[in-house]
């Protein structure tokens, strides 16, 4: 009995393994594979360094393995990352197993060839690209080109927040313009806005155009349109240099009313804003009557000297103006009458006596001729700036028996001193010192 007990437990026994092992190896033949996503698509990876696909079915599907083969499948989904998955045949496995797609991809297409595509910080491709967005995760994708407005986008992968889209088309339209070399300082005004500091990037949207305004203390604005109109062969540029070559100078002159010319024409009183172009002068001059004329070069040319911003100008008083006045019968020949019982001679020394009380130097004098001029008399004002030279002279239009006598008060002015000023650079002056006004009335009363 013993003996047949023990041969019948290891019958039982070795049925027992031999039904084990039956069903393990027949298991192992086939899985079922099924996806979190009904829609999934599931493919059989062919091995193969160009492995093929073959579709095995969508959701779920009974997977029959294969010997000597990686048995990789393929659960894919558009708007998924896909899963990729091997079973080889001489490994264990559940009877079933779930796939899950989790993470969200999305396709970014841009219109533009040569557009650089970002995923946060990571550079993920040209033109198009596939953009992974973790679970419970967000990315940020930047697409963008040399002279384009950057796209920004925001996608999530989250319960709570939109789901991102399957593709994502980014059309690159709005330009942008890179102001370079910009003087530091400037400022920069786009359309009708306040000029700012800082501003380097213009943004010209499709279809439009931008003026912008460039202005610096003691510069001439630079003014520039940029139009991004659809087939204008006028594009924006991708950088646009800046020059800002010619100056800009304001004067303000006291007395507020004296008169500011620019290379000898009048342009302003008082204030006065002018421009100097790269390479060339301006003449400025100042006047008020009564005060000294300013007048100054400003250049715009290598090695001259710095051109000020703002330039103050305080005329000075001119001294000679308050010791002088104006007089309509100044260097002009005047006849002279006389009383019908004076003689020639009488006239003629009344004449010498008169004159001679303020210029007593004559440098020709000849009764004959009936000529008389006195030698110059000189008068240095406003710190020997400025000389005032006055003379008279006499002539007869007749005979000496004749008393057919004119007059002529002669002033001008010249700017120096008078040792530095020659007789061209002395000017005609409508005005007469006041120590000399009284000769032609005295002359004439003493005549008559």
């Amino acid at each position: 009995m013993r003996p047949n007990f023990l041969n019948s437990c290891i019958l039982f026994s070795s049925f027992l393994l031999i039904n084990f092992f039956s069903t393990w190896a027949h298991a192992q033949n086939k899985i079922k594979i099924s996806c979190n996503l009904n829609d999934a698509v599931i493919s059989k990876v062919e091995d193969g360094s160009n492995a093929a696909l073959t579709r095995l079915g969508v959701g779920s599907v009974d997977f029959k393995l294969e010997k000597d083969s990686k048995n990789g499948l393929l659960v894919s989904k558009e708007g998924y990352e896909s899963v990729y998955v091997e079973f080889p045949k001489t490994d264990k496995y559940e009877k079933e197993l779930l796939v899950l797609l989790e993470n969200r991809e999305i396709l970014i297409e841009s219109d533009q060839e040569d557009a650089m595509i970002f995923s946060d910080d990571a550079h993920v491709g040209t033109k198009t690209a596939k953009v992974i967005i973790p679970k419970d995760k967000s990315v940020t994708v930047f697409v963008n080109k040399s002279g384009y407005v950057t796209q920004k986008f925001e996608f999530h992968n989250k319960p709570d927040k939109e789901s991102p889209p399957v593709k994502q088309a980014v059309l690159l339209k709005d330009r942008i313009v890179n102001l370079e070399n910009l003087p530091e300082g400037a400022l920069v005004g786009i359309g009708d806005s306040e000029p700012l500091l800082g501003i380097s990037k213009i943004e010209v949207p499709f279809g439009k155009c931008v003026e912008i305004t460039i202005t610096k203390d003691g510069f001439a604005e630079v003014k520039k349109e940029f139009c991004n109109i659809s087939g204008s062969n006028n594009q924006p540029p991708i950088t646009q240099k800046v020059v800002m070559e010619d100056r800009l100078v304001k004067i303000k002159a006291s007395p507020e009313d004296a008169g500011i010319a620019v290379n000898g024409k009048i342009e302003g009183f008082g204030n006065l804003e002018f421009q100097i172009p790269k390479g060339k002068c301006q003449r400025i001059t100042i006047i008020k009557e009564g005060f000294i004329t300013f007048s100054k070069n400003y250049c715009n040319q290598p090695n001259s000297d710095a051109i000020p911003v703002l330039e103050y100008v305080n005329l000075l008083e001119d001294e000679s103006y308050n010791s002088s006045m104006l007089y309509d019968k100044i260097n002009t020949r005047l006849p002279l009458e006389t009383r019908a019982s004076m003689s020639s001679a009488d006239a003629w020394k009344i004449l010498i006596s008169i004159v001679t009380m303020e210029f007593d130097v004559l440098e020709t004098v000849d009764f004959n001729a009936g000529y008389l001029i006195t030698a110059w008399k000189y008068d240095v004002f406003n710190e020997e700036t400025m000389t005032i030279r006055s003379r008279v002279i006499i002539t007869n239009s007749g005979n000496t028996s004749e008393n057919n006598y004119s007059i002529k008060m002669v002033s001008q002015f010249g700017n120096g001193k008078p040792n530095e000023l020659k007789d061209t650079d002395f000017k005609d002056w409508n005005r007469i010192l006041k120590k000399y006004y009284d000769i032609l009335d005295e002359i004439e009363m003493r005549l008559k």
